[in-house]
């Protein structure tokens, strides 16, 4: 469906944002203009070898303007449906109105929905947790995804941190498997973010711009704790399905890819934000692998709107003072779609920011390509359909105007 299919649903989708609360910037059919760093002029660019990808991890809020310019992107890159990782928790404004957005735009969007974490000392609060997964169940919601602030932020009452296999939270991740519920797991950063941050360090450009993203010093755990954590926490739940986001948090290191997808058959991964450090290792060895496990790899590209149109490429923008534009967002699709479908050599990567080097195009086979950018988002993300009927008001509490004691006053 092109973006004039969705026109019709725009009306409906304020009214459904005024109603859940959700704060709705001004409303325009298309985003227009140009931001800073944009190229102009660029041609479309659409994937040749697959023209309705699937884009299984994007991040847009649910405002019309956002949905504006992601709409837009996707229709010019050629991403046929995608979905949205930051739904939310249950109940507040920014999951209602992910809801509603989900309604207008149907089989074209899916999302995944957030935890609360107030009163994570509670004793009981995994298990006060599942009332709200089985609500998102109802809501059509397809998995829970868990940020790095569990292991790098969440903290207890006595300030230590919460790790990632912390017993204490095994009821909520056995009740998705329960569920139906995938969990989308970002554990850990770049290796790199754990060392030193300094100019030596190959990242620092990046950490420079987002000095919060360093985890070196004080009590933050090694990235190598996180993995065994990580990994701990994988084989406790076998009936659980886990989606380990941004090549199952460590692209620095195939083998232990292939490790975590050879052990567990309940793990899937993605390749958001990752395609700078995948492309470093030798081509023949990264394409084999994606063969090898050609079910269980989705395309992801950590694709960010936020409310007022502005956008991040898979990671912060390279060019001082400015925001990437629509072109600009197209070309980032065009070289994930170029290190994906050929084999040139020392090409650019995606997301300048994330390292100065280039990258060696890994030319998947057309049958691998297919189950990478569509299939197996499909039997994933979009296996079931989404919900006759949701109340995105329940639990909420409605205060109605008293009715009327006779005319108006003229």
């Amino acid at each position: 469906m092109t973006l004039r299919g969705h026109r019709r649903g725009f009306r409906r989708l304020v009214a459904r944002f005024v109603l859940f609360g959700a704060i709705v910037p001004a409303v325009v059919p298309f985003a227009s203009g140009c931001r800073g760093g944009e190229r102009g002029g660029a041609a479309p660019a659409r994937s040749p070898a697959a023209r309705e990808v699937i884009d299984s991890h994007v991040h847009i809020t649910p405002s019309m303007v956002a949905l504006a310019t992601a709409l837009q992107v996707f229709e010019r890159a050629g991403i046929g449906r995608f979905v949205v990782k930051s739904a939310g928790a249950v109940g507040s404004p920014r999951y209602r109105a992910t809801l509603a957005l989900q309604r207008v735009l149907g089989d074209r969007m899916r999302a995944f929905a957030q935890l609360d974490w107030d009163g994570i000392d509670d004793p009981d609060f995994a298990r006060k947790q599942v009332p709200n997964l089985e609500r998102m169940r109802r809501d059509g919601i397809v998995g829970i995804k868990i940020f790095k602030n569990l292991g790098l932020g969440l903290r207890t009452a006595d300030g230590k941190l919460v790790p990632p296999d912390d017993p204490r939270l095994d009821e909520i991740f056995e009740a998705c498997g329960r569920l139906g519920l995938i969990v989308a797991w970002h554990v850990a950063d770049p290796v790199k973010f754990f060392d030193p941050p300094t100019p030596d360090n190959e990242r620092w450009d990046e950490l420079q711009l987002a000095p919060g993203w360093s985890f070196h010093g004080g009590d933050f755990p090694s990235h190598a704790e996180l993995m065994a954590a990580q990994e701990r926490r994988i084989a406790r739940h076998p009936k659980t399905t886990f989606l380990l986001i941004h090549f199952a948090n460590y692209a620095e290191n195939l083998d232990y890819v292939e490790h975590i997808l050879d052990t567990y058959p309940n793990v899937y991964t993605d390749t958001s934000a990752r395609v700078p450090e995948i492309g470093r290792h030798p081509p023949e060895r990264v394409r084999a692998l994606f063969v090898r496990h050609q079910d269980r790899i989705l395309f992801g590209s950590d694709f960010i709107v936020e409310g007022d149109g502005s956008m991040q490429l898979g990671s912060a923008w390279h060019v001082p003072d400015a925001l990437p534009g629509l072109d600009d967002a197209v070309e980032f699709y065009a070289r994930h779609w170029r290190f994906f479908e050929t084999t040139e050599k020392q090409i650019e990567h995606p997301t300048p920011i994330q390292g100065r080097w280039k990258v060696d195009a890994i030319g998947l086979p057309p049958e691998v390509l297919r189950k990478f950018y569509v299939t197996n988002a499909e039997r994933l993300l979009f296996r079931e359909p989404l919900p006759a009927v949701f109340d995105p008001l329940e639990g909420m509490v409605v205060r109605r105007r008293p009715p009327s004691q006779g005319p108006a006053e003229p």
